[in-house]
Formats: structure tokens, sequence, C-alpha cells
């Protein structure tokens, strides 16, 4: 009985130590501008190889733009966000992919690519910093590795390989929710979130984050489908009536002088849309001086 309750102790001792160990072995890290911090368990090494894999993947199966111009400008503007962002850890992609698909996606690690046809909408350096910025947030906030590790669990995550061309079972099906994951979109927080740390970045980078707002609105009005009432309820993502009043609380919340910042619009029109061969350019000019007079009439967009 002696030498059980001295062995039980023992292994007691060894647990305690090794959970020590492996706590210590993870960390709290912050994952946005506005103090909030996560628990994560994959090391970054883990986190920059899957997104590293993904990002082969998704090139094999999608076309990227073969413009330098546009390459570089949408890098510039990127590199500008990934600049003050609140992740140093790793190094940040910003590529364009060649369709007609209004989106823009992030993989972990910090790879973002953002497509042509979303490209050709926005009208505005502004807007596109948003859009950039966003995206940024969702690696800030360790979104998709936070997703993965809670449904995968860890021991899964980290048994993970990711070397070489030829995938496994295990690499693959991984690599095909990832994919999953980040182009369909993030829960309503983290959505939220996002947007909060896009319209923060573009300010402190240099542009008005009121683009932010002209931006969700923009969209708006290219939906087809426009949930209401009990729809809303059963969604996944935040409407944009809800986006735009998260994002009106907190532009509220920023420093007044970031209000004053430019949109760019004449630059994001030789540099992107006329490369792409957006048409009526006149006519958009018109919707870019509107944001502008509401951005320096109030702090408040709506």
């Amino acid at each position: 009985m002696i030498k059980f309750l001295i062995m039980k102790k023992k292994y007691t001792f060894t647990f305690i130590v090794t959970l020590i160990l492996f706590v210590a072995g993870c960390g709290v890290v912050k994952t946005s501008p506005f103090g909030e911090t996560s628990f994560i368990f994959i090391p970054t090494s883990q986190e920059v190889a899957l997104g590293r894999q993904a990002a082969r993947e998704i090139e094999k199966r999608e076309k990227l733009c073969r413009d330098p111009v546009v390459n570089g400008y949408v890098a510039w503007v990127g590199n500008k966000i990934a600049a003050v962002c609140d992740r140093h850890d790793i190094t940040y992609h910003y590529k364009v992919i060649e369709s007609d698909e209004l989106n823009a996606f992030a993989l972990p690690g910090g790879w973002v690519y953002v497509y042509t046809g979303l490209l050709k909408k926005l009208r505005n350096e502004a807007e596109l910093a948003f859009v950039l910025g966003h995206e940024t947030g969702h690696i800030v906030g360790r979104h998709a590795i936070r997703r993965l590790q809670l449904v995968y669990g860890i021991n899964f995550l980290l048994s993970l390989t990711l070397r070489g061309k030829d995938l496994g079972p295990a690499e693959q099906k991984i690599i095909e929710v990832l994919y999953t994951l980040v182009v369909s979109g993030y829960s309503r927080k983290e959505e939220l979130e996002a947007d909060a740390m896009g319209a923060y970045y573009a300010g402190k980078a240099g542009w008005n984050p009121v683009a932010s707002i002209e931006t969700i609105k923009l969209l708006d009005s290219l939906m087809k489908f426009k949930p209401s009432g009990v729809t809303e309820l059963f969604m996944d993502h935040p409407t944009n009536k809800k986006r735009i009043e998260n994002l009106n609380y907190w532009i509220s919340t920023f420093r007044k002088e970031w209000l004053k910042n430019p949109f760019n619009e004449e630059r994001y029109r030789e540099k992107v849309l006329r490369r792409l061969g957006v048409g009526n350019l006149e006519g958009r000019k018109g919707d870019n001086h509107s944001g502008s007079r509401g951005a320096k009439g109030s702090r408040r967009a709506s």
C-alpha cells in the first residue's frame, strides 16, 4: 500500500510537471489592437506550414493576375497594412486572383488573396486598404487556427507533416476544410472583429477609415439576396446593416485626425481600374467624392 501511494504521488507529480511544461509551451497571444487575447496551442511554425501548403494548392487551381502593376500596387497597400498591424512574427503575402468573384480571403500564416472581380468594383485606395486590413485582421486574430484547433484538436494538427508535393489523406482533408472556411467566411463575431481591425489598420496606415463603411455599402448594393427578419437569426455571418453599425461604433473611438486621411481615388484608378479595363471611370469619380464629403461632415457615417 505504501509503495502504491509512493508510485501514485510520483505519477501525479510527473503529470503536473508535464502539464506545466505543456502550458508553458503554449501562449496567450494578442489577437486584436483592442486588447483581446486568445490561448493558441498551435506554434507559429505549424501555422505557417499549413498556410504555405494551402497557398500552393490554391495557386494550382486559381489563375493569378499577371499584371505587374496591379500585383505590385496591391502588395504595396497590403505591406503598409502589415506594417501597422499587431502581428509581426510572420511574413505577409498579398496576391491577386484573376476571377470575377467579389471576394477576398486570408490563409493562416500570412497569405492574403483578393479577386480582380472585387478590385473592379472598389472605387479608391482606402477601400482596398480596408479589404486587405479586414483579411489581415483574420490572420492577426488567428481565426482559422482557433477554429481548426477547436474542431480537430491539438494533437491532430501538430501531427500534420505538410511537407513536399504529395499530401497524405489527412493533409488533403485539412487543406480542403481550410479552403472552405476562409472562402465561405467566418462567424458573426469573427467577421465583426475583422471589420473593426480592417478600419483601424487602414486609418493607422494613413487612409480614411470611413472607407470601410463605404465598402460595406457597396457590397450591399451588389448583393442579390438581402436577409431580413427571421432569416437573419439563422445566419452565420452578420448582415451588412450590423456590420455598418459595428463600424460606426469603432470609428467613433478612433483618433479624430484619421477622418482627415485621404481616399486616393486617382491613384487607384491609375494602378487598378485602368489596368483591369474598367470603363466609365468619370461616373465612378462622383461616388468617391460623396464618400469623402460624408467623412468630413461627421464623425459617424450611416
